[in-house]
């Protein structure tokens, strides 16, 4: 196999986590409503070449390495608006597993809603992507699309290929770097998930969700309390979920998503360049305000500082075996993700048009993004397997009480 390409730790633990699952755990749909005269075969012209720019996109994975794609993209799949077949494309988008062995990680609809609106539906397996990487691929399109119209060449600069990434951590010594992950979490706690019986067969593998609520005014005091105590918004968004998970202990490990896109090589690489870092805080009681939040910020910077470490060696390092079930590091993921997705198509509006995830990958995720007038927006999704609804609704007001201590009394 001479056009075999090495895939990454994430990448392979991926594919297995989501085959022990057996539902699609890693797609990311993204959905866009088009009004204007939208020409349908410049935008998929488009598609083909910007998916052609990224081998990781036009490739097969079969859990060991990856080969490129006999078949290529199957193209964009044109459908009339209002009928089932084009709601149940657009609606499960995420819903359908990829045959990664045989079919690339992307898949597009276009379905014609009336003259001049249409909706554009993509998804992209995660072992090809994350959310950089989808924004990168909508702002390529755009600008592919622009040319097509024009009947010109795409002004695109050379794509770095995400293989070359995965080749050299596979060849990397981790030895220096697991140690330090060993002597960081030997003995860390690890809170079990509440649910102690099982779900429906219906609810196996779902999301339970609850908002947190977070308005206008939390977002100002949550900036503020920032600014006070020279962190980031995100900081005290994780602190105060780490207060509220941790128990009686005052001790916690929250997952933390990490980028690795520290070059500007990285930032122009479409593929999954990211880590998940277990973020180990422990503080005495009675701890509030600027301490608490001192002692969070100094553990993020401190995991960030060996953020390469692949997740499946820092799970080793700490002497846990990953299995079917959870995370066994694990339980809550906070993710705020600032990364805005617009698809900048020319004589056209475009709008985003979410699509909640259905399938949990992690037991409790915490997102936290920005809403349409600078609001940060708040969710926990839990997974059905490890948290009932009640379960989760007390957890997002233990969150609510965590955060009102933060930013009322940061001193």
């Amino acid at each position: 196999m001479s056009d075999a390409r090495p895939l990454s730790a994430m990448q392979r633990a991926m594919m297995v986590q989501e085959a022990l699952a057996g539902h699609p755990m890693y797609t990311m749909p993204v959905r866009f409503a088009i009004s204007g005269p939208l020409d349908a075969d410049a935008l998929e012209e488009s598609l083909h070449h910007v998916l052609g720019r990224h081998p990781v996109l036009l490739s097969t994975y079969d859990g060991e390495v990856a080969l490129p794609s006999p078949r290529g993209f199957s193209g964009l799949r044109r459908l009339t608006g209002g009928t089932d077949t084009s709601v149940a494309a657009l609606t499960g988008l995420g819903d359908t597993r990829f045959d990664l062995a045989t079919e690339v990680p992307v898949r597009a609809v276009l379905v014609a809603d009336s003259p001049g609106e249409h909706s554009l539906g993509l998804a992209v397996h995660h072992v090809a992507g994350d959310s950089w990487s989808l924004a990168l691929l909508l702002r390529e399109l755009g600008r592919a699309y622009a040319a097509a119209v024009a009947r010109t060449t795409p002004d695109l600069d050379p794509a770095p290929d995400f293989f070359a990434y995965a080749a050299r951590e596979q060849e990397r010594e981790w030895g220096a770097e697991s140690d330090w992950w060993h002597a960081r979490l030997a003995g860390a706690p690890v809170r079990p998930a509440p649910r102690t019986g099982p779900p429906t067969g219906q609810e196996s593998g779902t999301y339970v969700v609850a908002d947190l609520g977070i308005d206008a005014h939390d977002t100002r005091e949550i900036r503020a309390t920032a600014r006070a105590e020279h962190v980031s918004p995100s900081t005290v968004l994780f602190t105060a979920v780490s207060a509220a998970v941790t128990g009686e202990r005052h001790e916690s490990v929250v997952g933390l998503p990490a980028a690795l896109r520290d070059t500007a090589r990285r930032q122009a690489t479409v593929g999954p360049l990211i880590n998940t870092l277990p973020v180990r805080t422990s503080w005495t009681a009675g701890t509030r305000g600027a301490e608490l939040l001192r002692a969070h910020a100094l553990s993020m910077e401190e995991a960030l500082a060996h953020k390469d470490t692949p997740y499946p060696v820092i799970l080793r390092a700490a002497g846990a075996r990953r299995g079917s079930g959870a995370d066994p590091l694990l339980v809550h993921m906070v993710n705020v993700d600032p990364v805005a997705l617009d698809l900048p198509l020319p004589g056209l509006r475009t709008r985003a048009r979410p699509i909640a995830p259905r399938w949990a990958n992690v037991p409790a995720l915490w997102e936290f993004t920005w809403g349409t007038v600078g609001n940060f927006r708040g969710v926990l999704r839990a997974d059905a397997d490890s948290f009932t609804p009640q379960d989760v609704r007390e957890a997002a007001g233990r969150f609510r009480h965590a955060l009102r201590q933060l930013v009322l009394q940061p001193r």
